[in-house]
């Protein structure tokens, strides 16, 4: 496990040299969600680009079968239905586990998993860990590049109906990556400062800061 090389929390505090840039209660997350989906960054970008080509895709699929029924319709449309509870529910312990994976890399020593049913929220969280911007990315995005990674293996090796099924999880997954992504999409607001982050657990609260 590596040692947290990051300032502290103390440090942080420090106005001489960080700046606090946004504060975020944790019951706040939908919108944080929604009002960076407003804000056309990269991250933002290349998940619409890349949610939107793969329903693309599975509409095109789905017509083409239609007319050729390369697989029957019960068979697709059972599949269908194992893609979507493997991309929504299935790989919920795996897609958390793995944000607590990366946060214990990165030199978190607690990890705590959780989640808000008000919010249709999941979560992994290092209360009291201050990561940077480009560990903070890493927790962000391994989940959906690594479970993405199992899916395409699935399209690219699986037999017709498995294939069908990946993809359709793929589809599923990749959306519910979206907060992950509006995370990302908040730090590419501070395209050459260093950001660095931190959870607070009693107030259930994020905190960001910039090095002034």
């Amino acid at each position: 496990m590596k040692k947290n090389i990051y300032p502290d929390i103390e440090q942080l505090h420090d106005p001489g040299k960080y700046r606090l840039i946004k504060t975020l209660n944790h019951s706040e997350v939908v919108q944080f969600v929604v009002q960076q989906l407003n804000h056309l960054r990269w991250p933002v970008l290349l998940f619409y680009i890349f949610t939107a080509g793969l329903l693309s895709l599975i509409m095109t699929l789905s017509i083409y079968n239609y007319f050729n029924q390369i697989i029957t319709w019960g068979t697709w449309s059972l599949y269908l239905l194992f893609g979507i509870l493997a991309g929504m529910i299935v790989v919920i312990p795996f897609h958390e586990g793995l944000h607590g994976l990366a946060y214990r890399l990165a030199g978190a020593k607690k990890v705590k998993y959780g989640m808000d049913l008000k919010q249709m929220l999941f979560y992994a969280s290092a209360p009291g860990f201050v990561a940077n911007k480009k560990a903070f990315l890493i927790v962000a995005l391994s989940p959906f590049l690594i479970i993405n990674l199992c899916f395409s293996a699935g399209i690219v090796f699986g037999p017709p109906p498995v294939k069908w099924a990946s993809l359709v999880a793929l589809f599923v997954h990749s959306t519910m990556c979206i907060g992950d992504f509006a995370m990302a999409n908040f730090f590419a607001a501070y395209t050459g400062k260093e950001v660095y982050t931190y959870d607070e657990e009693k107030s259930q609260t994020s905190y960001f800061y910039i090095e002034t």
